[in-house]
């Protein structure tokens, strides 16, 4: 089926989203898939958007809702990194390392919100927007910084600096407009089939 989709994700989803999408896309050919990684709630009323959001169960009488999982993050560094200052034995020592972050509202995470619990003060020293740009900043060796767990699977310089908490996973979820095209609600339905399966 012809016509275009957009997704819109939070910044930390790339690795996991834009697989799913290109598979979608090789059974879609004719279907041009457009990813924007962006903080804001997209509008979805032009029935082409799909959303992968994070946190709360999205709410609305023109949204169709789909439970895709929990992600789970790691707090991260390169080997050079620890070598030159140390594994964190307790959470309070984070507070004496250097750290990259997003650029949103600490709250905003369950990752960040661990991070202001248990440390008296957090020492960031980079924030972006863009999950790319966080991850060059932590493989540059400067700082450590949360990136999904599959990273350590794909960049071997990485290490973790403490064990992955569940308290840090994030529920996601799969949300377009009720009235949809039906290119995007088989987008939508295809896309939440993959990535259940790798979020489950």
């Amino acid at each position: 089926m012809s016509g275009d989709v957009a997704i819109s994700a939070l910044p930390l989803m790339g690795e996991l989203v834009v697989p799913a999408v290109m598979r979608v896309s090789a059974a879609m050919p004719d279907t041009l898939i457009s990813y924007r990684s962006e903080l804001r709630y997209a509008d979805l009323s032009d029935c082409r958007t799909i959303a992968i959001r994070g946190g709360a169960e999205p709410v609305g009488d023109r949204l169709a809702v789909r439970w895709l999982g929990r992600i789970g993050v790691a707090l991260v560094a390169t080997r050079e990194y620890v070598a030159r200052r140390g594994m964190p034995q307790r959470p309070e020592d984070l507070a004496a390392h250097d750290l990259a972050g997003h650029d949103f509202s600490d709250e905003a995470a369950p990752w960040s919100r661990w991070l202001l619990a248990h440390t008296d003060r957090q020492r960031f020293v980079f924030r972006t927007n863009d999950e790319s740009v966080l991850r060059l900043a932590i493989i540059s060796g400067r700082c450590a910084g949360f990136l999904p767990i599959s990273s350590l699977v794909w960049s071997g310089e990485l290490m973790e600096l403490m064990p992955a908490r569940d308290e840090w996973a994030a529920p996601l979820w799969l949300v377009h407009d009720r009235g949809a095209s039906q290119v995007c609600r088989d987008v939508g339905r295809d896309l939440a089939e993959i990535m259940g399966r790798q979020l489950s």
